[in-house]
């Protein structure tokens, strides 16, 4: 028995890539300046953490400022590949790139918010 590989009207057959919004390879770009977003609320997080750490010295708020900087590296690291390596400019990649980057800067919103309170 050959396998040939998937039957022509199969959901694994390529699609062409056409001149969409969704394929636009310049949306990593993009998503680079949404982490340096992230960076900055992550920065302020941070800041807040160690001015509270410094007063109350509870092992929670150490976890926040562990916390806070592994999400700054891991932005930092993600700018990197974005910008200088070129990672994930591949067609159809911006898009979803953007989409997790913006996700990201909505879920440190809430989280700097309910800091805040």
């Amino acid at each position: 028995m050959e396998i040939n590989g998937p039957p022509e009207n199969s959901s694994f057959k390529g699609k062409e890539h056409g001149n969409s919004f969704i394929d636009d390879p310049s949306l990593a770009v993009i998503a680079a300046a949404v982490c340096a977003a992230n960076i900055g609320l992550l920065l302020i997080l941070l800041f807040t953490y160690v001015t509270s750490y410094r007063k109350l010295k509870s092992q929670f708020t150490l976890g926040l400022i562990i916390f806070a900087t592994l999400l700054i590296v891991q932005n930092i690291l993600f700018m990197f590949f974005l910008l200088a390596r070129e990672g994930f400019h591949g067609t159809g990649m911006g898009f979803p790139v953007l989409s997790l980057s913006i996700i990201e800067f909505g879920a440190l919103l809430v989280l700097l918010k309910t800091t805040w309170i």
